[in-house]
């Protein structure tokens, strides 16, 4: 009931329901209005009390009966049609956009996400197919094959129930044909045994051109595994810096060139002779980087441990005394050539660090390239041409080691305070 009364509701009080708006939300709208919907509370408020008091023209004749309720309700539906009127004029004047501070209030637009997208699409044009991917776990996808596996495995044995496919062979063995032939096994050993033979031999060939069917052609392998190679790098591009103090042997610059290529990573190798070293920069996707940090600080054997290349260089003398031989008579540059393969040794004190690690919004290299630079000043405006000077400095400070020395003291140090009190009083006996 609209006063709050318990009458009809077995003693429990009925929360009051508003008749336009709650008391609070009136105080928002104009005063104009607001006297409207006192008013229309207040004719509300009477109706119904008259309605209990059970004020009524009932002393009227019974003829009059029917006109007056007809009466009654043509004025109900037409006070009813006005409050619904009010009520959506004042919800459309209290809506926050009619506030004054709301031009002021900074409002984002929002950003759909890719699934939403597509899944608006699919509402709004039944005939399209971008619909959202579930990506299920391992655990469920095991699941679900069991499942199909064993619903497609039901129905095989209901045809072969129905008679519409024949019954299958028993799987014989040479373990168990005694078992399953049983008498025949008995009577004719020989005969099952060559039976037995024949069915492994079937399932043999069957199994083996399956697989062959199976199997991936080569251009089909190598789709493969450049897909999965192939990372997205069109938001983010990470980075990674190596500080080399040698790469001019072969079998370093052949490893970085190479392994670079077949991940897809761009940058370059820039080499300075002042001071002898050698910046490696890597851009690409987060797994190419993180192989890549692999090759060069694990797998990489910067100072030759354990290399075997005497036979490599072995067959690089006897291919260049052939290119000679056969040049005519150019015996001096196959002497030349042999003297070359055969004195380049690995530095003993070659070492390889990695500088950094990070994010980058774009790739800063259109390629994998090789340069040299004669001091440091020249490598740092061939960076900064690529807009990446600060890779130089970042570079050359860690060299220096002093990028070391910028630390945090956190915490209680008793050692490094006690260190400090002894170097003031120091200070203050050298002032005195």
């Amino acid at each position: 009931s609209i006063d709050g009364s318990t009458a009809g509701s077995g003693g429990v009080v009925v929360i009051p329901q508003p008749l336009v708006m709650e008391w609070w939300d009136v105080e928002l709208l104009p005063q104009k209005l607001k006297k409207e919907v006192v008013q229309q509370e207040g004719k509300a408020l009477v109706a119904s009390t008259k309605k209990k008091m059970n004020v009524g023209n009932k002393e009227k004749n019974k003829d009059n009966d029917k006109p007056n309720s007809n009466n009654d309700d043509t004025s109900d539906k037409s006070q009813d049609a006005t409050i619904q009127k009010l009520r959506q004029k004042c919800y459309i004047t209290a809506s926050v956009s009619n506030c004054k501070t709301y031009n002021l209030v900074q409002h984002p637009v929002p950003i759909v996400p890719p699934h939403y997208s597509a899944i608006g699409k699919t509402h709004n044009n039944s005939n399209s197919n971008n619909t959202p991917t579930l990506h299920l776990t391992k655990k469920e996808r095991k699941r679900q094959r069991k499942l199909r596996r064993a619903e497609r495995q039901r129905d095989i044995q209901d045809q072969q129930a129905a008679g519409l496919l024949p019954p299958p062979e028993p799987r014989l063995t040479l373990s168990n044909f005694m078992k399953v032939l049983g008498d025949q096994a008995v009577m004719d050993p020989s005969q099952m045994e060559a039976r037995v033979n024949e069915q492994i031999q079937a399932r043999k060939i069957k199994h083996e051109r399956m697989n062959e069917e199976r199997k991936l052609t080569k251009e089909q392998r190598a789709e493969k595994r450049t897909r999965k190679l192939e990372e997205d790098t069109s938001l983010s591009v990470s980075v990674a810096l190596f500080l080399v103090k040698d790469t001019s042997h072969k079998y370093h610059r052949t490893k970085i060139d190479l392994n670079a290529q077949q991940n897809n990573i761009t940058g370059g190798v820039l080499e300075c002779q002042i001071p002898k070293m050698s910046l490696i920069i890597c851009e690409g996707g987060p797994k190419a980087i993180k192989r890549y940090t692999r090759l060069m600080m694990v797998r990489m054997k910067w100072r030759g441990e354990n290399f075997e290349d005497e036979d490599a260089d072995d067959d690089m003398v006897e291919d260049a005394a052939q290119e000679g031989e056969s040049q005519g008579g150019g015996t001096e540059n196959s002497t030349e050539n042999s003297n070359t393969a055969t004195t380049q040794k690995f530095n003993p004190k070659n070492t390889c660090e990695l500088v950094w690690t990070g994010m980058l919004p774009k790739r800063m290299f259109n390629s994998f390239v090789f340069q040299s630079c004669s001091n440091s000043d020249t490598a740092r405006k061939v960076l900064e041409a690529k807009g990446v000077a600060h890779f130089w400095d970042q570079v050359m400070v860690h060299r220096s080691g002093t990028g070391d020395n910028f630390h945090f003291k956190l915490g209680n140090n008793e050692e490094e305070d006690e260190a400090d009190n002894i170097k003031m009083d120091e200070f203050e006996k050298m002032i005195d």
